[in-house]
């Protein structure tokens, strides 16, 4: 079973993904929005995004809720309490969803009245009064007997909970104590209940015409209050110990109910628990008319009696977002949360919120770079996590950026598995390869694709995995690999023999050999090899012929194998023997490899083959026999010096020596090829 902490960190990396799916759409979003604005709209643009796409934005936003809810329920543990991080995710999700509510509204101009919109948003956060406060109460009997009654309806009061005070006030109601006090009751119930919202109202208008007949209808009463008060003094007396002290308690909670009904500010101060509390209530008791550009105003009034706790990084944030101070909200996340600065930070900017905004000249990058630069680094703790963190950077257009995304891209691990099995299993096995390779096409990074391409040839080269080193280095268009490839797949047949070396050709791509094919039978057309291959341009026939010469060489074994083929294999010989595509270095393997078919008592080659292979062997042999040069003995024996070294065994002769053995072997191949002559021209009947 998996420990806790794995589970967490599976969880994480799940919210990773999931916001980073999120991060992703929203770029598209801000892209679509550029492509469709037009040069003669530029005046227009410069207000920002236009209404239906900060609607677009503002579901975004309620995406990026969603998934910290789902990662917070992910981390929620039934059998332990909760931790300081949950919390912390908590926290994220307070500040992201004022963040939405203030600059990304639903219906995408936020010009209505917010007083509601702040009040769901801190309900569904800051839960109060709480569930268990008010089943206390109810268990009472009588209900107001409760020492925490009224703070409990105040608090519901300000929190906009209107149904639930007036049940709870209803225990008043139903005192027979004052018929007086029970109409008080009766009527505040009834205000409870019939107090104006502006979600309730299709339009601001009758909102307001609504709450000002209500307003009206508590201040009436509340100038009439001390003379009920009076009566229900003059009530209770004979029926409690202390009626003026009851009647005095009883004055002084209804009173501050009611004032709390007409927005008085003092009351609304007096009974909030912080300057969040306050700042909601106010927008729904003080002044409902409030919008979103009285926040500012509005929370310096609060702040000046409630002020923030400076100390706690949430509360500074969320201070700055209802100030308007966007960028001092964002700087403050980098502490708070590197994945809040980045999401968020990204949100404003794709909204152009924080445009025209001052960034410290110290500074040497501007601020979003700067986050996202960081995140892709925290990112890459993760080695899974590398797509993602090129991702972020790629949304950052500046060459340090680009920069980070060519290093992440060069340093993910490629080959740290070894590379076993067919062409099949081992392209199993590339896909992290073409992910890398496909991320650089994504981002428009050419140059990186053939750098990567070129590296990963060369390291399959070494690893003897020729075929996938051939392909990738066609990809990257290096001819002089693809070459280098061909004369190690010669080196490997001269050192380990035809079975490896036909296995080796076997993981060629065909389809190359079928283009050079295409490229040598259509000089005149510049486009055939092209249209085949992306970047044939860079590429001869010279370049395709070693693979070209491999592929009939393999044919060559092939056939040599089984003697009823032996005729195929003598014609191939053949070919290869008189084919440009054939290295000259290896004519004199070659030739020995005609050794068989001369010393066979069937006749495999006619006689201007045979006078053909005489001549190439004349060609070969006089280049050592004469002394003229010895880097061209050098060249043309080099190869089967090698092959006829590994054939004798461990004790492997000096160069002299090998020099002298591929000699003598040549010298076999002339006087076999003279006996076949001779054995052809009076088989033949040729004078």
């Amino acid at each position: 079973m998996a420990s806790n902490s794995d589970a967490h960190a599976s969880a994480r990396i799940s919210f990773y993904t999931h916001s980073f799916t999120i991060f992703s759409s929203l770029q598209s979003i801000a892209a679509a929005q550029a492509s469709q604005s037009k040069p003669a709209d530029a005046a227009w643009l410069a207000a920002g995004p236009s209404v239906q796409t900060m609607q677009y934005y503002h579901r975004i936003g309620t995406l990026y809720c969603e998934a910290i809810q789902s990662y917070m329920r992910a981390l929620e543990s039934p059998q332990s309490e909760e931790t300081e991080y949950e919390r912390h995710v908590q926290e994220l999700h307070m500040v992201f969803h004022l963040a939405q509510v203030l600059y990304f509204p639903e219906d995408g101009s936020g010009m209505g009245v917010v007083g509601e919109e702040l009040l769901h948003w801190l309900n569904a956060h800051d839960v109060a009064p709480t569930t268990e406060q008010g089943q206390a109460i109810a268990q009472t009997l009588p209900p107001h007997a409760h020492p925490d009654y009224w703070d409990y309806i105040f608090r519901c009061v300000l929190r906009g909970f209107y149904g639930t005070a007036a049940t709870v006030l209803q225990s008043y109601v139903e005192n027979p104590l004052s018929p007086t006090l029970q109409s008080i009751a009766r009527e505040t119930v009834q205000m409870l209940k019939s107090l104006p919202r502006s979600t309730a109202h299709a339009t601001e208008q009758s909102f307001f015409s609504s709450h000002r007949h209500w307003l009206t209808s508590v201040r009436v009463f509340l100038s009439g209050f001390q003379r009920l008060m009076d009566q229900v003094e003059t009530e209770l007396k004979g029926q409690v110990p202390s009626p003026t002290d009851m009647r005095l308690e009883l004055e002084a909670q209804f009173h501050c109910l009611l004032e709390l009904f007409c927005g008085v500010k003092e009351r609304v101060l007096e009974f909030s628990e912080d300057w969040k509390e306050a700042l909601c209530a106010w927008g729904t008791l003080v002044q409902p008319a409030m919008r979103r550009d009285d926040l500012p105003e509005v929370l310096q009034i609060i702040t000046d009696s409630l002020p923030v706790d400076g100390t706690l990084q949430r509360e500074s944030i969320l201070s700055a977002l209802l100030r308007g101070d966007l960028v001092q909200s964002i700087k403050i996340c980098q502490s708070f949360d590197e994945w809040l600065a980045t999401h968020l930070g990204d949100y404003c900017d794709k909204a152009q919120l924080l445009e025209g905004t001052e960034v410290d000249t110290e500074e040497a990058v501007p601020l979003m770079e700067q986050i996202l630069r960081t995140w892709a680094d925290t990112l890459l703790r993760e080695e899974r996590l590398w797509r993602m963190a090129v991702s972020y950077l790629n949304v950052i257009d500046s060459p340090a950026a680009r920069a980070q995304m060519r290093t992440i891209l060069f340093e993910v691990p490629l080959l740290d598995t070894p590379i076993t099995g067919e062409m099949s299993e081992a392209d199993a096995q590339f896909e992290k390869v073409e992910e890398v390779l496909n991320a650089c096409i994504e981002y428009g990074m050419d140059d990186e694709v053939r750098l990567i391409c070129r590296r990963l040839g060369h390291d399959l080269m070494e690893r003897q995995k020729y075929g996938l080193a051939i392909a990738y280095s066609v990809r990257a268009r290096d001819a002089r690999q693809v070459r280098a490839i061909a004369d190690r797949m010669l080196h490997d047949y001269v050192v380990m023999g035809p079975d490896h070396f036909v296995a080796s050709v076997n993981t060629v791509p065909r389809v190359l050999i079928d283009d050079a094919a295409a490229l040598s039978s259509d000089q005149t057309d510049g486009n055939v090899f092209s249209a085949m291959v992306p970047s044939a341009n860079i590429f001869s026939q010279q370049t395709f012929a070693p693979l070209v010469f491999h592929f009939k060489y393999r044919d060559f074994h092939e056939s040599f194998r089984q003697p009823e083929t032996w005729r195929d294999a003598a014609q191939i010989l053949v070919e290869l023997l008189m084919s440009d595509v054939t290295p000259e270095s290896f004519l004199s393997v070659l030739l020995v490899d005609a050794l068989p078919f001369l010393e066979s008592p069937t006749l495999y080659f006619t006689v201007s083959e045979t006078y053909e292979l005489l001549r190439i062997t004349e060609k070969v042999a006089s280049v050592a026999e004469t002394n003229e040069s010895t880097e061209a003995a050098d060249f043309y024996f080099h190869w089967l010096e090698q092959l006829l070294t590994h054939k004798e065994g461990k004790d492997s002769p000096s160069v002299s020596g090998q020099r002298k053995l591929a000699q003598e072997r040549m010298s076999v191949v002339r006087l076999a090829l003279s006996q076949y002559l001779s054995r052809i021209l009076v088989e033949h009947q040729i004078p």
